[in-house]
């Protein structure tokens, strides 16, 4: 496992030497100074955004299922989560130099609504799975996203995959299946609605590929349309579950779990996370490939659940923890074959093999669209 943990970090932070030893080989030994100069200022700034993605999804899932524990109200953490997503993509689309785009009322009836609806269900799901089982079996959990999403995409968009992308998907189901069969916390409800997020997340996967290939939408503006129609989808469930819950509770003062401001804090903080979240997401994503972003990404995830494990100190065996690290680097392996060869994932042979755009600055403006988009708005605000 500690062999993984290393070839990961390798991942991460080993372009900067193949770029600088490999890539840049054929210049005069004169101009090797300032480029290597340069890729190792750009090295910086993506290690600098990587810490600050990695600090922000950590304390956003750690304020998160602090919250449930103290306020059992999934439904108002969910509906917060939905109302900061769409607040903060406001700012977050000015840095970017993103336009919010309009569609029709046809389109917008037919294609966006569903998706919104099934935004709400999938992010009210995963919050009652956090607040059920523990932050490292909700994130184990989460990583059998792959498997979802490729059966989803056989089944409705009748797409075929190679034999090897079936079997890269082995260590995934083993190593869930091996920590929930360890799992001290174990709870069958909050392992089925965290499986059903994630399910109600693949089914999104290929929804929203249909609406960037449809409008050419951008990834910010389809976010902050689905949470506000997330939101109002969400609002009147809320009213007649948590809503007369906190009301009766004020009412007959018999409640000690009632939001309070110190609830309010909890949900404004975990609100800012996941803006720092969003916005390092959406950077990294555009300067580095699908694979190298699909690394990052696990490297993250193992982070979450090391920080969450110190931080609750959920007692585990070294089995549930096998079954976890497997469960994550079976993402990776999906991710490696799905994405094979660093050298195929750019179009300049002068560029470093793990960067996408220009290699000397972190541009801002006019992103595109990628796999990785689609992962990070299905994504986006989950428990």
């Amino acid at each position: 496992m500690q062999h993984w943990l290393l070839f990961l970090l390798e991942e991460i932070f080993s372009f900067q030497s193949k770029t600088c030893n490999k890539k840049y080989n054929k210049y005069p030994i004169q101009q090797m100074k300032p480029i290597c100069s340069k890729q190792c200022l750009f090295t910086i700034k993506i290690v600098v955004i990587c810490v600050i993605w990695y600090a922000s999804s950590c304390a956003q899932s750690i304020v998160n299922k602090l919250t449930l524990q103290h306020y059992p109200y999934p439904l108002t953490v969910t509906l917060s989560s939905l109302v900061n997503n769409a607040i903060y993509t406001v700012p977050l689309s000015r840095i970017l130099n993103v336009k919010f785009q309009s569609v029709s009322t046809k389109y917008l009836t037919w294609v966006i609504l569903p998706i919104a609806f099934g935004k709400s269900v999938a992010l009210a799901s995963a919050f009652f799975g956090l607040w059920k089982v523990p932050v490292s079996y909700a994130q184990t959990v989460k990583a059998t996203l792959p498997i979802f999403t490729v059966f989803t995409s056989r089944f409705l968009l009748h797409e075929r995959q190679p034999t090897k992308v079936y079997l890269s998907l082995l260590p995934i189901v083993i190593g869930v299946v091996t920590a929930s069969l360890t799992e001290i916390s174990f709870n069958l409800a909050g392992l089925l609605a965290s499986l059903f997020s994630t399910f109600v997340n693949s089914c999104i996967n290929v929804s929203i590929k249909k609406v960037f290939d449809d409008t050419g939408m951008n990834p910010i503006s389809l976010l902050n349309l689905t949470s506000q129609l997330a939101a109002v989808i969400l609002f009147p469930l809320w009213i007649f579950q948590d809503g007369i819950q906190i009301f009766t509770g004020y009412i007959s003062d018999s409640n000690d779990s009632l939001p309070d401001l110190y609830f309010v804090f909890l949900l404004a903080t975990s609100g800012l996370c996941s803006f720092f979240q969003n916005l390092c997401s959406f950077i990294l994503i555009h300067q580095l490939t699908t694979l190298s972003f699909a690394v990052s990404n696990a490297a993250k995830r193992i982070a979450v659940i090391a920080i969450s494990l110190f931080i609750f100190k959920n007692p585990v065996t070294l089995l549930n923890c096998c079954g976890m690290m497997l469960a994550i680097v079976g993402m990776f392996i999906y991710n490696r074959i799905k994405h094979p060869g660093r050298e195929n994932l750019h179009r300049d042979e002068d560029k470093p093999a793990l960067i996408k755009r220009d290699p000397h600055r972190l541009g801002f403006g006019h992103f595109t669209t990628s796999d990785s988009d689609v992962r990070l708005i299905s994504l986006a605000q989950n428990a």
